[in-house]
């Protein structure tokens, strides 16, 4: 159980070049996502959100989590205005806030889960 914090965290952090590195790519060198984007947008944050929430434990650290998140994916949204094939979405923005709410849901439930099944607990 003592694992799990730390395999988060790398996973976190790999996690977050990833989806900086694929906001970043110019838009022809996408793959094609087709209508999936905004789910795709929710999704990655959601698994950020998660292994930032699992990562780091309390509710300041989820506060933390998901403000960075946050102001992560708004400054990649506009930084893609520059980028050839690559435009700011609110909308966009707004599956990342889905995600990341969805996402500390989860790493809440998660960390109760831990709690509840560590040994010795009962």
């Amino acid at each position: 159980m003592q694992m799990i914090p730390t395999i988060a965290r790398i996973s976190f952090a790999f996690g977050v070049l990833l989806v900086t590195w694929l906001s970043l790519i110019p838009g022809e060198d996408l793959p094609g996502i087709g209508p999936w984007d905004k789910l795709l947008h929710a999704a990655a944050y959601a698994a950020l959100a998660l292994t930032g929430g699992l990562g780091f434990r309390g509710r300041r650290s989820a506060a933390t989590v998901a403000v960075g998140l946050l102001a992560l994916g708004s400054l990649l949204e506009v930084i893609q205005a520059a980028i050839p094939g690559r435009e700011a979405s609110v909308a966009d923005a707004s599956a990342n806030a889905v995600g990341i709410a969805f996402g500390l849901a989860a790493a809440g439930a998660g960390h109760l889960l831990l709690r509840r099944y560590q040994p010795g607990s009962g």
